[in-house]
């Protein structure tokens, strides 16, 4: 089965229903959505834009954005901010009848979302188009499994959600879970509520552990059979937002968010563009995976992205 996670952007209320099944719903909401041998999930960021983490979840766990416009307003801004600075450049904008296009075309025409296609809001033709979309992958791969939500099922144990990233995941496969040394072996994988021995890159699983409880798992922890890097110290160049209203200093306490980890730091160096950190708990992460530095209580809050 194939398998593709769809970001839902800016005025979203309603929409997810329109394209799926509502499935967990936390700080982000799951709708589920099956044709044929292609499974969807469209991701929501349920409690922005209150909180700013649940955007940038929603941006790491992503395949494809949507991005649903009635008007173009300021309180769009942060959202376009945030997929630019991600670079992020598969994607489409959703418009309503009232949306100046050729002022969106002239917002974008400098970012990653140059080239969104525009859609109407017809979701019986975006169903469709993301049913038809495909992505490459890289099936053969080590196994990169974030855990987005994690829960104890009565005689089943300890489950885990998230996407396999890269790789294919096999029942019995023994996979370590980074950033700890604590290794877990694969009792059963479920896609889409169907039970399966496999499952590959692309495809969002429900997967039983044996060996780990809930109360050793935090969102975000990875479960791989690769190298990944582990670091409690992060120096790397940062690429600030240009809207930034603030000078990011040596002793201030700020939060990161690399893939779906969320840990507080301390800076303990700044010099142009390249910072050092100190994170209050280790995280795990690939060379290139992307840090978000964030003042979560600012009025900018999405201060710098930088690759790892």
């Amino acid at each position: 089965m194939e398998g593709l996670s769809v970001g839902l952007f800016g005025h979203i209320e309603g929409v997810g229903k329109e394209l799926g099944k509502k499935g967990t719903s936390t700080d982000i909401t799951l709708y589920n959505y099956k044709q044929g041998d292609k499974a969807i999930c469209y991701i929501g960021p349920t409690r922005y834009p209150d909180r700013i983490n649940p955007l940038i979840y929603t941006i790491n766990m992503m395949d494809y954005a949507l991005v649903f416009i009635n008007e173009i307003t300021g309180e769009l801004g942060e959202t376009l901010l945030a997929l630019d600075m991600f670079e992020v450049h598969k994607g489409a904008f959703v418009v309503g009848d009232y949306v100046d296009l050729d002022m969106l075309k002239n917002i974008v025409s400098q970012t990653s979302m140059k080239d969104f296609e525009i859609l109407e809001k017809d979701f019986i033709n975006i169903r469709e188009k993301m049913a038809n979309l495909s992505v490459d992958r890289d099936y053969e791969g080590a196994v990169k499994i974030p855990i987005d939500h994690y829960f104890t099922v009565r005689s089943v144990g300890t489950v885990i959600l998230g996407k396999v990233e890269t790789g294919t995941v096999k029942v019995h496969d023994n996979l370590r879970v980074y950033p700890t040394d604590k290794t877990v072996m694969v009792r059963s994988i479920q896609i889409h509520d169907n039970d399966f021995k496999e499952a590959k890159a692309g495809n969002r699983v429900g997967l039983a552990l044996k060996g780990i409880t809930t109360d050793e798992l935090d969102r975000g922890m990875i479960l791989s059979n690769g190298d990944l890097n582990t670091a409690k110290e992060i120096e790397i160049n940062i690429n600030w937002n240009p809207f930034m209203q603030k000078t990011v200093k040596e002793g201030e306490n700020y939060q990161i968010i690399v893939g779906l980890q969320s840990v507080p730091c301390v800076v303990e160096e700044v010099n142009n563009n390249k910072i050092k950190l100190s994170l209050q708990k280790e995280i795990a992460y690939d060379a290139g995976d992307k840090l978000c530095l964030i003042d979560g209580s600012a009025k900018v809050r999405i201060l710098g992205i930088g690759k790892l």
